[in-house]
């Protein structure tokens, strides 16, 4: 061999050696805790630490009994110009987007003629898959397993496109997967479903999803800080001004701001953007709101059931297990998650602009120590 090429053999190596001895570090943190502290304070003095150590930069919220415990807001909005995180910051919510999309498919079918066993035919004529119904899309039982980044990256026209979601579905519809189940054969997750509920919503409402949201949801339910975003929004000044910006967290010697690609005109999947503030009115909502009543709210928590009599776990935008809902997500240096206990009222968020490895590290840490579980 090339005594060149063994020289970067072992450059590499040594690289990863360290990499991996310094995940592990981020990985095995130590909780402040106290028996004769407060379990909350000490989660909080613990996220302090973290901070310091640039092991953690984003948010919290702890709710119980429908009371805040803690909200609490640690760290940069800009890493790069220190800009410091607050209450009102509105972080990219990642996959956690989905129960917004899902809340939206609700108030959708209650507005329409329309049910969850709708199949998408009837909407999309051109969708390939005949057997799909609305709920299959919510509940990751849709047996599709089309990839619609990966095939906008095989179709994708010019240096300068954006994707928007007509244009991802219309590919999903011109150049089928043949590699397809059939609805309730499995539970399959898959990004794909969601973005084609959030163009179900623009065909059915005749608004681009983010108007829809923004006019149907939001705005109703009180969300002020509460958008979706991406590469094809308009110009806000005042949400880049609160806006998290995502970067890549310390793995190199500067932070560097993750930015946005082509991809990125897409929603549905994701593109909801959300502070700390309007995520314990998020909370609040799935108890009681003016849009849905209690017993349409709980279609969004009732297990599917597959075709071979064995339960699935995942709800409309939530992960069931029990009397506990959540859900998590990370997407261009951000990391969320929001867990929601129905039967104590209680409700736990973390958000992180960061690229942070440890992130669920982190996470189980804090509910383990507030004894809440996600299975």
């Amino acid at each position: 061999m090339n005594i060149f090429l063994i020289i970067l053999l072992v450059i590499a190596l040594i690289g990863l050696l360290i990499r991996i001895l310094w995940v592990y570090e981020l990985y095995t943190p130590k909780l402040l805790h106290e028996k004769e502290k407060d379990v909350v304070e000490a989660i909080s003095d613990w996220l302090d630490l973290l901070t310091e150590e640039k092991k953690f930069n984003g948010a919290i919220l702890i709710v119980d009994r429908g009371e805040a415990l803690l909200r609490k807001a640690v760290g940069f909005t800009s890493y790069l110009k220190k800009e410091k995180l607050h209450l009102h910051s509105r972080f990219r919510l990642a996959s956690v987007s989905k129960q917004f999309t899902a809340f939206g498919i609700m108030v959708l079918i209650k507005k329409h003629d329309l049910s969850y066993d709708t199949r998408v035919t009837q909407i999309i004529p051109d969708f390939p898959y005949p057997k799909v119904t609305i709920r299959h899309l919510l509940n990751q039982t849709s047996g599709i397993r089309a990839d619609y980044i990966k095939l906008a990256k095989k179709k994708k026209k010019t240096a300068s496109y954006v994707l928007s979601l007509k244009d991802a579905v219309e590919l999903l519809c011109q150049y089928p997967d043949h590699i397809i189940k059939n609805p309730l054969e499995e539970y399959y997750y898959n990004n794909t479903n969601y973005i084609v509920l959030a163009r179900i919503i623009e065909i059915v409402s005749k608004h681009s999803f983010e108007k829809y949201m923004k006019h149907v949801i939001f705005q109703p339910l009180g969300l002020e800080e509460t958008r979706v975003w991406n590469l094809l929004s308009e110009a806000d000044e005042h949400f880049e001004k609160d806006k998290a910006k995502g970067f890549e967290a310390f793995l190199k010697s500067k932070p560097i701001e993750i930015t946005p690609n082509w991809i990125d005109g897409v929603a549905g999947d994701g593109a909801v953007f959300s502070s700390i503030s309007d995520m314990e009115k998020w909370s609040a909502i799935w108890t009681k709101n003016n849009l849905l009543n209690s017993s349409e709210m709980k279609e969004a928590f009732i297990a599917p059931v597959l075709a071979n009599g064995s339960p699935s776990n995942y709800g409309f935008g939530w992960v069931l297990a029990g009397d506990v809902s959540w859900h998590n997500g990370s997407w261009l240096a951000s990391n969320s998650l929001i867990l929601k206990n129905h039967k104590t009222n209680a409700c736990v968020v973390v958000l992180d602009n960061s690229t942070n490895m440890r992130f669920d590290k982190i996470t189980k840490s804090i509910l383990k120590t507030l004894n809440q579980k996600m299975t």
